[in-house]
């Protein structure tokens, strides 16, 4: 949940990747699946610990979300519901802008959610500090690099986005091994913390697919 990259042409089609750095024993589904949600078919990764998940993408929709805010904040369990069900009931809305305004977010730990409507183009980024909303609309803009603010700091963020800026070829291969070489590796900083898969979610035209691939 914590590095994503999005490279987007003019005509709507675009390269989603996402490297999900989490606890290595936080469980999570091996494979993608194909699930309901009040009615309304969506496909990914499924974590096994909450039933929700960090990227996902339906008829409408494209969604992955990050850890944190814009900044670092303290972990202050309980808190209400999973990120990784919060993203699920944007599918609940025919439009970003009303499920920024009526998701209720109280009690939710901060993060950011990514989100790409597939039936206008739109790309949104909902930030949640945990006290406040705010909203970026990237639709014009052709390279997305974030990374979560909880695992990585200002002078990182600025390397992974210098990365992607310059690589020499923009393809889903390409884009799939810069993803595997910056991959978060055991430390003393963050224990057990690892990159345990990277998912790319690929639109071309009418067609779209989702690519999973778990780091063992």
């Amino acid at each position: 949940m914590c590095i994503v990259t999005i490279f987007s042409e003019e005509n709507g089609d675009f390269i989603l990747t996402q490297n999900r750095d989490e606890s290595r024993l936080r469980p999570s589904s091996k494979e993608i699946e194909t699930k309901n949600y009040n009615g309304i078919n969506y496909t990914g990764p499924v974590d096994l610990h909450s039933g929700g998940t960090w990227t996902y993408y339906s008829d409408d929709f494209v969604v992955c979300v990050l850890n944190g805010a814009y900044k670092k904040h303290q972990h202050r369990p309980p808190y209400r519901k999973s990120r990784g069900l919060i993203i699920l009931e944007l599918m609940n809305y025919k439009l970003i802008e009303e499920f920024v305004e009526k998701i209720n977010l109280n009690e939710i730990e901060p993060f950011t959610m990514i989100m790409l409507n597939r039936q206008n183009n739109e790309k949104k980024i909902l930030v949640w500090d945990g006290t406040k909303k705010f909203v970026e609309n990237h639709s014009k803009e052709k390279l997305i690099v974030r990374s979560s603010s909880t695992l990585y700091d200002d002078g990182e963020k600025q390397r992974h986005k210098m990365i992607f800026e310059n690589t020499d070829s923009v393809n889903p291969e390409k884009i799939m091994q810069i993803h595997k070489e910056i991959k978060m590796n055991e430390n003393p900083v963050f224990p057990g913390v690892i990159t345990t898969s990277v998912t790319q979610i690929i639109r071309n035209g009418n067609t779209i697919n989702l690519k999973f691939c778990p780091i063992s």
